[in-house]
């Protein structure tokens, strides 16, 4: 009889010591290294933030400036179509010009040669 109550006395003060151990588990304080350890994982999160944020900002500083440049594009275009029709406004007044000089020309010629 004491041979078969041996292995449930060593079950039972190996479950007490167990359950001992998981209570003086829970009741233990914090320490450094696991501080430590919560102060870096709380850095990290701000640090996320933080990056996360200045991404926001850049994002929006680049759009902004994406559509700066359109607009400057556009106005240059416009300024662009606006001299070329200017220029081949003067090339016309230019070529009629010319016309009308080689016309006058034509019959001063005529002129001189019924004389």
């Amino acid at each position: 009889m004491l041979y078969e109550s041996a292995p449930a006395s060593r079950r039972a003060i190996a479950l007490a010591a167990l359950l001992a151990m998981a209570v003086v588990g829970c009741g233990r304080q914090e320490g450094p290294a696991e501080r430590a350890g919560k102060q870096i994982d709380q850095a990290m999160h701000e640090a996320g933030k933080k990056v996360d944020s200045a991404l926001g900002a850049a994002s929006s500083a680049a759009t902004s400036t994406g559509a700066k440049i359109e607009a400057a594009v556009q106005q240059a275009g416009e300024k662009v179509e606006a001299g070329a029709k200017q220029a081949g406004e003067a090339v016309t007044k230019a070529v009629d010009a010319t016309g009308k000089a080689i016309e006058k020309t034509g019959e001063s010629i005529q002129d001189a040669a019924k004389k």
